[in-house]
């Protein structure tokens, strides 16, 4: 077993350097924070035998053709004795090292396994284990966990942390073209829908353009919507038609466009949208994320559309997510505004729209999500 001391001035940068040095393999056997005018972190650090070495001892046999290589990698059968007696020849001392050698390799990973399972827990002193397991919980991602951790002293600390790195609200005030992008079925219209009703809530005038037209029963939905709403729609099947929309809708305080749901990954739909940018027409953008989505699909996503001008983001179908630890770490990394959560199904009601401070008490507290409903007066 190889085994390294590091110290560095924070935990997280102590990893980086295990990981560098050792690799992904590595596990903590130990770590402590040493005061002082030059406060650090002294992390030791293992990491199992390269594996090639038990492989290369299998394959060796008197009768094979070549030997492997010994040295510093491979020490040599015939030097595991420091008496001075006669070395043994290889082929007979090798079946006696080659048993011990096993047997050492297979408790090792077996200690090794049991310290790697427990992840970044045992990195962390006692005082910072309770921290690290409360974000994991949370479903917060484990290198982000890790530097809550860092910087938090106890858990009434998190929520001020998370506050101060999130962004989060939209502002009504403002006369507006919103467009909604993002994946097949991620409720783009239905959250148009939504929008409407707050909207018309706040006393805004507003309209709905409908790019869907790809989508079987889709401008059906949509209609239903605007006639129960009681906002005018324009349907639109090119970029031309979304310019006489706008221009039909011009009187309106916030026109809001559904565009089409389909796979980001194909390069005919992300031509059509920007072919609509294209018309030189401010609008403002959303990318619609599912919160019952993976974190692999919701990364996919945002590579996808990040060649086009996407302004907020806004998490849909939180009633779906195991929890609100992925709109932090979609947050993090996507590094736009929150707009607005959806919760569930109800027109036009479950849109949840939220402060720096009341989707950090989510994050950590996804309970609390129905408190929100009640304190936001725009519910």
């Amino acid at each position: 077993m190889k085994i390294k001391k590091f110290e560095a001035g924070s935990f997280r940068e102590a990893l980086a350097w295990v990981k560098k040095e050792l690799g992904q393999e590595a596990v903590i056997l130990s770590s402590e924070e040493i005061g002082g005018l030059n406060p650090k972190v002294e992390v030791v650090a293992a990491i199992d035998p390269d594996l090639a070495q038990e492989k290369t001892i299998k394959s060796f046999s008197p009768e094979s053709e070549s030997e492997p290589e010994w040295g510093e990698k491979f020490p040599r059968p015939d030097k595991v004795s420091l008496s001075s007696s006669p070395p043994v020849t290889r082929a007979k001392a090798f079946p006696a090292y080659h048993e011990q050698v096993l047997l050492e390799l297979q408790n090792l990973r077996e200690s090794l396994e049991a310290l790697r399972n427990k992840g970044y827990e045992v990195s962390l002193p006692e005082s910072k284990k309770n921290i690290y397991q409360y974000l994991r919980n949370r479903f917060i991602r484990e290198d982000l966990a890790l530097n809550l951790t860092e910087k938090a002293n106890c858990l009434t600390d998190l929520s001020g942390i998370i506050r101060n790195d999130l962004q989060a609200g939209w502002d009504w005030s403002d006369k507006k073209v919103v467009i909604l992008i993002g994946s097949t079925g991620v409720g783009k219209t239905t959250t148009a829908a939504k929008l409407c009703g707050q909207s018309i809530k706040l006393k805004k005038k507003v309209g709905l353009i409908s790019l869907d037209t790809f989508r079987i029963g889709a401008i059906e939905q949509i209609r239903i919507y605007s006639r129960i709403l009681g906002v005018p729609l324009s349907i639109a099947s090119s970029p031309e038609e979304v310019r006489e929309g706008i221009n039909k809708l011009k009187d309106r305080d916030i026109i809001i466009i559904d565009t089409t749901g389909r796979n980001p990954k194909d390069p005919s739909y992300g031509n059509e949208l920007k072919a609509v940018y294209a018309l030189g027409i401010p609008m403002e953008t959303h990318l619609l994320i599912s919160g019952s989505s993976s974190e692999h699909f919701m990364a996919e996503s945002l590579s996808h559309y990040q060649s086009l001008p996407v302004n907020r983001i806004a998490f849909t179908k939180m009633d779906e997510a195991g929890g609100f630890g992925p709109v932090y770490n979609f947050s993090m990394q996507a590094r736009k505004p929150v707009a607005y959560l959806t919760t569930g199904q109800k027109v036009p009601a479950d849109i949840e729209f939220c402060s720096n401070a009341q989707l950090a008490d989510l994050i950590l507290n996804p309970k609390d999500v129905g408190r929100i409903a009640e304190i936001n007066p725009i519910h």
